[in-house]
């Protein structure tokens, strides 16, 4: 997999290369959040939520079977 088709954190945007990802859906949108920001999202949302309006959907997760 080359730097153009790794799944990147929708909050630092740091590539999947360089930090563990965790899959999420956002109002029917699916992105990815890393590990380091996660506890942003759960404690902070409102930090996130102007990147969450801006979502692209170009990048989503695979859906788990």
């Amino acid at each position: 997999m080359n730097k153009e088709n790794l799944n990147i954190c929708i909050s630092c945007n740091r590539p999947e290369s360089v930090v563990p990802l965790v899959s999420i859906t956002f109002s029917k949108n699916a992105t990815w959040i890393c590990t380091q920001c996660l506890p942003t999202l759960i404690h902070n949302p409102q930090n996130l939520v102007e990147k969450f309006e801006n979502m692209e959907t170009e990048n989503p997760p695979e859906a788990l079977n």
